[in-house]
């Protein structure tokens, strides 16, 4: 009889438990995203020549404060549309429908001056492109065009860690006093691109190296992207250098190194 009860009690407890999680979501990720995808096209507006955004990227159901700043930060790739010197309203966007809608009025704006302008047009996405380690990377993509021979193509990473639930940037990613380090590291993984043949026939007179802080901490090294125009010209597109973590050794925190 006494078997039977102790038995009883396990099952019993094991169906509390297993509730219990289901209730408390404790397997649930609470960096977990979902896929939001939007498209937008110019009211009123028929022909070639009417704006387009499309949109395919992230939220996060768990927590609204990343969602908003994810967005905030995918929408600010957009500031390139306007030439500004003050700082344009496109890229300010808090949601979909604000940006989509600011970019109507500039390309309105834009076909007044020239009515022959093709259409603008934007498209953004957003991805996740490592998770190890407590930290999570998400790569920003936008590709803009508002006229001219090509669209500019613009790259950010968010790096998120999982710990805080907060956005980590290198200089938190940097022990104190490790910048020129940093920048040492990265100028020898400048050095090493040079010799791909991504890089061949440049001129490093006319395209000299240039410091970039945005940075994606992946599996088995460090990314640091630029955007066109940085290190080469248009047609190289953007390069990515390379830092392996063994040369990081003593400028990142161990925090941030695999």
């Amino acid at each position: 009889m006494s078997h039977r009860v102790a038995l009883g009690a396990l099952m019993l407890a094991t169906l509390v438990l297993s509730g219990c999680q289901s209730l408390s979501g404790w397997r649930q990720d609470p960096l977990r995203t979902e896929a939001v995808v939007k498209t937008a096209h110019e009211p009123g507006c028929k022909g070639d020549a009417c704006a387009v955004v499309e949109a395919d990227y992230l939220r996060f159901p768990e927590s609204p404060e990343l969602s908003a700043l994810l967005q905030k930060r995918l929408f600010a790739l957009a500031s390139g549309l306007s030439d500004d010197p003050n700082g344009s309203a496109i890229g300010r966007a808090t949601s979909f429908d604000d940006f989509a809608g600011q970019v109507f009025a500039a390309a309105k704006e834009a076909r007044r001056e020239v009515p022959e302008l093709p259409g603008y047009a934007a498209d953004l996405d957003a991805k996740v492109i490592a998770d190890h380690d407590d930290l999570l990377v998400i790569e920003l993509d936008g590709y803009l065009f508002s006229g001219g021979a090509h669209g500019l193509p613009l790259t950010q990473y968010l790096v998120i860690d999982r710990d805080t639930r907060e956005p980590v940037s290198l200089a938190e990613m940097l022990k104190p006093g490790q910048r020129a380090a940093y920048d040492a590291a990265l100028a020898r993984a400048h050095q090493r691109w040079l010799q791909t043949d991504q890089a061949q026939g440049l001129s490093a007179q006319q395209w000299p190296f240039v410091i970039s802080e945005n940075v994606a901490p992946l599996k088995d090294a460090l990314a640091v992207k630029y955007q066109v125009y940085d290190l080469a010209p248009y047609a190289v597109g953007q390069p990515v250098l390379t830092i392996p973590y063994a040369d990081l050794g003593g400028i990142f925190r161990p925090r941030y190194l695999p």
